[in-house]
């Protein structure tokens, strides 16, 4: 009985270390888009939490606006399926040596993905939903809330 328990917490410790855990407040902060030559854009997005909401602002040198987009599509977590939608639209490399978790409304997903065998090391990536299938642009993480 005691090996069986035991065979089950090893199985279940390494299916935890190998999923993705879903965006939370740990990936809350400011973030800047880069571009394709690894230079950033200036372009800035900040995601938070306000009465309960998860909440995506963004600003190009002004001032912070909501642009999650209008009432009624806030971002919410990203299934299982739309996630492995989003994990498919970067190179293979990254398809399989990576973990993903989303958050999403109807024109981006944000998304975290941690490497597979070493969950510290990852990256953050806007994918962008409107242009009729996912396109990644990657972002790099420049402030903590």
């Amino acid at each position: 009985m005691f090996k069986r328990l035991f065979i089950a917490v090893i199985l279940l410790g390494s299916m935890s270390a190998n999923a993705a855990n879903p965006i939370s407040e740990l990936d809350f902060g400011t973030y800047e888009l880069v571009r394709v030559d690894g230079q950033l854009t200036g372009m800035q997005m900040r995601l938070s939490k306000a009465n309960g909401t998860l909440l995506m602002e963004g600003r190009e040198g002004g001032s912070w606006e909501n642009i999650s987009c209008d009432r009624g599509c806030d971002y919410r977590l990203s299934t299982t399926k739309e996630s492995a939608m989003y994990l498919n639209s970067f190179p293979v490399e990254v398809q399989t040596q990576f973990n993903i978790a989303c958050i999403q409304n109807v024109a981006n997903a944000f998304c975290r993905l941690n490497q597979k065998t070493e969950s510290s090391k990852g990256f953050y990536a806007l994918v962008t939903l409107v242009a009729g299938r996912p396109i990644p642009i990657l972002l790099k993480k420049i402030a903590k809330p």
